[in-house]
């Protein structure tokens, strides 16, 4: 079933309108907003497994790079994920923290010496869950604690390589099959696991921050509130798709269900039945 879904969204993607989607997306376009919507509401009257699939590739691990990086991180990233050259996944809620993203414990420290950084899982309550496309993603948007110094600067985002292009996990990653979901059993979700795994320094999305060569933190905004703020909201468009996903299904839900309201109903009597 997942690997059935996996190639309805290769299909898909393949597709002329969907490609230009994506492409939109990558320029910022005023319509792609609502056309990717639109898409992600259709797919899912169809099937709601290759929906959500679609959406978590492209909607949240491409909206994160497009909404959270800079135009460098656009061109590196999502001009290879519209050519299907790699798919991507989404790591925000863990299993001590749920959605609440603030007070999440995976951790980005910045290696001076070596200009990486090094992400780490410190504790059961970090590991990251209900990751989906988690067990075929050749690379995670991590959200973590940015660690510089010694002193958190909040939750940032990180692209984390977890698998090659032969579907290989790398070193230091771990990831869980969480096994099938009921209604969406096309749909992977995982645990991933982080054990020193060692980033460039140019992988962090730093929209809202960014780490200088010699260490030192720079952000427009400089209240670490605000900052973190100013982060989720730019994924709302996200959080929206959901709902267009869920409407396309009970769309379809009520179609089907007034569609058989009005067909003849066999009345039975004992052995005799009559409409």
């Amino acid at each position: 079933t997942r690997a059935l879904t996996f190639q309805r969204v290769q299909f898909a993607m393949g597709l002329p309108l969907l490609k230009r989607a994506i492409q939109e997306q990558a320029e910022n376009t005023k319509n792609f907003v609502s056309r990717s919507l639109a898409i992600g509401e259709v797919l899912s009257m169809a099937d709601m497994a290759t929906g959500v699939k679609r959406g978590i590739i492209y909607w949240l691990f491409g909206g994160t790079v497009r909404n959270l990086g800079s135009p460098g991180h656009v061109t590196k990233w999502l001009q290879p994920l519209q050519g299907q050259k790699y798919t991507g996944m989404f790591a925000v809620t863990e299993r001590g923290h749920g959605s609440d993203v603030r007070g999440i414990q995976t951790q980005a420290t910045f290696d001076l010496s070596v200009q990486e950084f090094v992400i780490d899982t410190p504790c059961e309550n970090a590991e990251k869950m209900f990751v989906r496309n988690a067990m075929h993603g050749n690379y995670a948007a991590v959200f973590a604690q940015l660690i510089i110094n010694g002193r958190s600067q909040g939750p940032h985002c990180c692209i984390v390589p977890v698998r090659d292009e032969n579907g290989t996990l790398y070193p230091g990653v771990t990831a869980v099959d969480m096994m099938y979901k009921e209604g969406l059993r096309g749909v992977d979700n995982g645990i991933l696991i982080f054990h020193e795994v060692r980033i460039p320094r140019e992988n962090l999305l730093d929209k809202f921050g960014s780490v200088a060569p010699d260490g030192r933190s720079r952000s427009p905004i400089k209240n670490k509130s605000a900052r973190f703020n100013g982060m989720l909201a730019t994924l709302t468009p996200s959080r929206l798709a959901v709902t267009f996903q869920a409407m396309g299904a009970t769309k379809l839900g009520l179609t089907i269900a007034i569609r058989y309201s009005h067909r003849p109903r066999l009345i039975s009597f004992g052995s005799a039945g009559f409409y």
